[in-house]
């Protein structure tokens, strides 16, 4: 395997002419450098990136701590993400936080320690407080859904209130009373506004919420299927469901086809939606979408920004879109 010494004597020049190239520090001539990299190629020499970035102060990495690498959610933030990365030409390292705030700390600092230039946190469970103390560190970062005082220029959110209150409002609308609620984790900020946004809806029209019509899960197809199962043996009679996630949508589906409940016939449904899961089912779920590959690819811009140490684009909440299918039926 070449080394530096290698490049340096086929170029004609010293080592630290070589350092000097690769890690683009000092001033060089072009014809020296076009030497140097001719040596590189021929040689097929490939620098030591952990020597790079201690010479450098720079990893050429950015850290995305996400809370699970399962499901169409997380697999659509990674990859928008990566794509962003590898145009900025970086290297993208990715950490599992689990759900837990012990864990997403853990796994910040696992980035922090391989040296990436900068973070895009998916952090769900740590306090405002312990983000607006990091913020202080050295290391910058991006919040992806998260809204933190004090760090609005560096938030991507999400008006997840105002999303559960515009699928809930289309139930309603078509003459739907009696609306289940597949609800997410109620610890979660996230699955807080989703479920404020169903009952917000509900109280606009004069419909008192029942909790008995609220089922919690997690947001997955198992969690999903059992929820539904849950409202169902308490309340046969409903006639809509609002699901505060696609997956959880998919497990009720399955459940529906088990007991040959037919959607809208029986029941109709709305539901939230990130990567288009909802439009593979039968019939098609009208869905409030939420734009994780917008948001993620404005997390990687707002992060490049920072590293370049350039304006931060302003704050935005994105907006929920209405996306109408065939999965709600009007009552008489």
């Amino acid at each position: 395997m070449a080394s530096i010494k290698d490049v340096a004597e086929l170029a004609k020049v010293s080592r630290a002419t070589v350092s000097r190239v690769l890690n683009e520090t000092g001033q060089i001539r072009e014809s020296t450098r076009a030497c140097v990299h001719e040596a590189m190629k021929k040689l097929n020499y490939r620098p030591n990136p952990l020597a790079r970035s201690l010479a450098t102060s720079s990893s050429n990495t950015v850290g995305l701590v996400v809370t699970s690498y399962r499901g169409s959610f997380f697999s659509e933030l990674m990859a928008e993400v990566q794509e962003s990365v590898d145009q900025q030409g970086k290297l993208l390292l990715v950490s599992r936080a689990h759900r837990s705030r012990d864990t997403e700390l853990r796994a910040i600092e696992r980035l922090k320690d391989m040296r990436c230039d900068g973070l895009i946190l998916h952090a769900r469970n740590l306090y405002d407080e312990e983000l607006r103390v990091l913020a202080e560190d050295k290391t910058p970062f991006i919040l992806l859904d998260r809204q933190v005082e004090g760090l609005e220029d560096r938030c991507v959110t999400f008006d997840h209130a105002e999303a559960g209150r515009m699928a809930v409002n289309h139930l309603i609308e078509h003459g739907h009373q009696k609306i289940a609620c597949l609800a997410g984790p109620r610890k979660r900020l996230t699955a807080q506004l989703r479920f404020q946004g169903y009952q917000r809806a509900l109280r606009e029209h004069g419909i008192e919420p029942d909790e008995s019509l609220v089922a919690e899960a997690d947001y997955d197809r198992i969690g999903g299927r059992r929820a539904m199962a849950e409202i169902l043996a308490r309340h046969s009679d409903i006639t809509a469901v609002y699901s505060c996630s696609e997956e959880m949508c998919v497990g009720a589906f399955d459940l529906f086809r088990e007991r040959n409940i037919t959607v809208p016939g029986d029941i109709s449904m709305v539901s939230f939606d990130s990567v288009d899961v909802c439009t593979i089912l039968t019939p098609a779920v009208t869905t409030v979408h939420f734009p994780i590959k917008e948001m993620a690819v404005r997390a990687s811009a707002a992060l490049s920004a920072l590293l370049n140490q350039q304006t931060l684009p302003a704050p935005e909440i994105f907006a929920p879109q209405l996306r109408l299918r065939h999965s709600v039926r009007t009552l008489d």
